[in-house]
């Protein structure tokens, strides 16, 4: 038998099938995630003709978070086993980020995050097409935010020292989300002013 397939694009699929489990089986091999994380919709159905032939369904499949968080998820749970850490990728509330928990959560941070830098780079550049698709961004046990802290306490630190003496101060490098938080801390002041300086990354 032949089986129909008439959409494709990352919103959903719909295939002209016999049923919502061989739906849900073409559209996870097709996306490359687990049929759990899709979600299936039968949209129209043919009466079979006098019994001879099977019933033939028309169903629509879409994925229940953007397919690039679930592809992420995969890729990180396949990255890590083959890391040997235990550690299990979560979805947070907050919009295309995933938090990394577990035993062994603490050392994909690694020292100032660089750990937990690299995975997202990683993983950004296997899933992500570049201009179309927003960063998947990546957090264990809060650690972007105890970072933002101290990335805020520095900022205003370096601007004393500024202020006291009268001459410009160079930070250590810093990913594109850390130097905003550079930025923002210190965009209200009119005695000092920041500046990105260098090529990314």
């Amino acid at each position: 038998r032949k089986e129909g397939i008439s959409v494709n694009q990352d919103t959903h699929l719909i295939f002209d099938t016999t049923s919502v489990e061989d739906a849900l089986e073409q559209a996870s091999k097709r996306w490359g995630v687990p049929s759990g994380d899709l979600l299936a919709e039968v949209i129209a159905e043919e009466k079979s003709f006098f019994g001879l032939f099977g019933k033939k369904l028309k169903v629509r499949v879409e994925p229940i978070r953007p397919l690039l968080l679930l592809k992420s998820r995969v890729f990180l749970t396949e990255l890590l086993a083959r890391m040997q850490l235990s550690s299990v990728p979560e979805f947070l509330d907050e919009d295309y980020m995933i938090n990394l928990s577990g035993q062994d959560a603490s050392i994909l941070v690694g020292r100032y995050g660089d750990g937990l830098k690299a995975v997202e780079y990683l993983l950004n550049l296997a899933l992500r097409t570049p201009g179309e698709e927003p960063r998947v961004r990546l957090d264990s046990g809060g650690y972007r935010e105890r970072r933002k802290q101290s990335l805020e306490r520095l900022a205003e630190a370096s601007s004393r020292k500024v202020v006291q003496r009268g001459m410009p101060l160079r930070l250590d490098p810093m990913v594109s989300w850390e130097r905003w938080v550079i930025h923002t801390t210190l965009k209200d002041r009119t005695d000092v002013e920041t500046q990105s300086v260098g090529e990314s990354p």
